[in-house]
């Protein structure tokens, strides 16, 4: 129902023609609508010596925010209770009567149900020109209030698996003041509509949908007392693709380039160094970003982890290319020696030079076998090992976060 009609008829239930508190009657302390309350009613006492059952209506509009910085949801719900007042006195005209509204300001005058939300950040009732807010007559003398309200409670989330993660949140409603053998609490109508097509959520980060607490959830256990609890739970789903598409796909993509400076002779040293920083700057770029966006966590999450890893890969790419430079400079350092050796002449009777014999030995194996070839055959072997171990770090990483339970469902 869109959000004018709702209150329009809720402004239209509270301008429902039914006579104001009454306190004329001697009889009664106050009546409404041919309900009134005994003249020694008392609002501080319960309407059952023995044991009072609270019925919840909990209607659920909208999710307005999933924070994932203070661990809290805000909704926007129609809070309802329904009880049953056994010191009303019904006329015998409205004994009958279903959902009849009553005024307001009868609410005043009786006893209402202490309720407490369990992990409340805040509770903010909503106006439309006057409060959202109505009491009925439902059937005899049940009572059933009703309150619009934005309602804020907290979420012990965690965020290890982010962003392939989901969470289980309850809210929890229920009183501390009395134990389940005084106060009970159940649910007797739980809605949301999150097929509605006329609405969509804010929240486009989750698939949300909402269940009734489990059986494990409906006692709370508090010193010595047993206290009954009735709510729901809010199940969320993150949608990950997006971060497929702008995290994974991108920083796969820059290993694989990191690959390519393996076909570059390593005497082009700019180009293949040019290629190597670019990539892992670029991954720390990202990384920097991830965390500024990232929920809060007290360890690594699942995309810091893959980031991570992508760096050590460019990172070793980078180092296997210092490897080949030193023996590059190894084998410089080798000819050059050689070259001083080759100083020590020798003049023959024609006046020609002549290198020693062993040097010149020397120097043509040290032609035989190029550097170029040796160089290239170190890098063919990096350029089928890295690839490697990249698929065999794919073929752990996304099982393990993907089958690893939520730490907080």
């Amino acid at each position: 129902m869109a959000w004018w009609i709702k209150c329009g008829v809720w402004l239209l239930a509270l301008a429902v023609p039914v006579s104001s508190v009454d306190k004329t009657d001697d009889r009664f302390s106050a009546c409404a609508s041919g309900f009134c309350l005994p003249k020694n009613y008392s609002k501080l006492e319960m309407p059952s010596a023995s044991k009072t059952h609270i019925k919840m209506d909990l209607e659920v509009l909208d999710i307005l925010k999933v924070d994932d910085k203070k661990f809290s949801i805000s909704i926007n719900m129609y809070f309802g209770m329904r009880w049953i007042e056994e010191r009303l006195n019904v006329e015998s005209r409205v004994e009958e009567a279903s959902w009849l509204p009553l005024d307001i300001n009868f609410i005043k005058e009786t006893w209402i149900p202490h309720v407490f939300i369990y992990r409340l950040v805040s509770f903010n009732p909503l106006d439309c020109l006057k409060r959202l807010a109505g009491l009925w007559i439902v059937e005899g003398k049940e009572l059933f209030y009703n309150q619009l309200a934005h309602v804020t409670f907290m979420c012990p989330m965690r965020f290890n698996k982010f962003p392939l993660d989901s969470h289980v949140c309850s809210f929890w409603v229920g009183s501390v003041n009395y134990d389940d053998t005084r106060m009970t609490f159940d649910l007797s109508r739980l809605v949301y509509n999150k097929e509605d097509k006329n609405y969509q959520s804010p929240v486009l980060d989750y698939s949300i949908d909402i269940v009734e607490l489990p059986e494990s959830e409906r006692v709370f256990k508090y010193q010595d007392g047993n206290y009954s609890i009735t709510g729901f739970q809010l199940i969320l789903e993150r949608h990950y693709t997006k971060y497929l598409y702008i995290y994974y796909l991108p920083s796969t993509l820059f290993v694989m380039t990191s690959w390519v400076s393996f076909l570059i002779p390593p005497e082009v040293v700019p180009g293949r160094m040019a290629l190597l920083v670019t990539l892992f700057l670029v991954l720390i770029n990202i990384f920097n970003n991830i965390t500024n966006v990232a929920p809060n966590t007290e360890g690594m999450t699942a995309i810091s982890s893959w980031m991570i890893a992508c760096i050590f890969f460019v990172f070793g790419s980078l180092m296997s290319y210092a490897v080949i430079l030193y023996l590059l400079i190894k084998q410089k350092e080798i000819k050059m020696d050689l070259k001083w050796e080759s100083l020590n002449i020798i003049y023959s009777k024609d006046c020609k030079v002549h290198h020693p014999p062993d040097v010149k030995k020397r120097l043509e194996e040290l032609d035989e076998i190029s550097e170029w070839r040796k160089m290239a055959a170190i890098d063919s072997v990096f350029l089928y090992l890295f690839p490697l171990l990249f698929f065999a770090f794919n073929l752990f990483y996304w099982p393990f976060w993907t089958l690893m339970p939520d730490s907080d469902s």
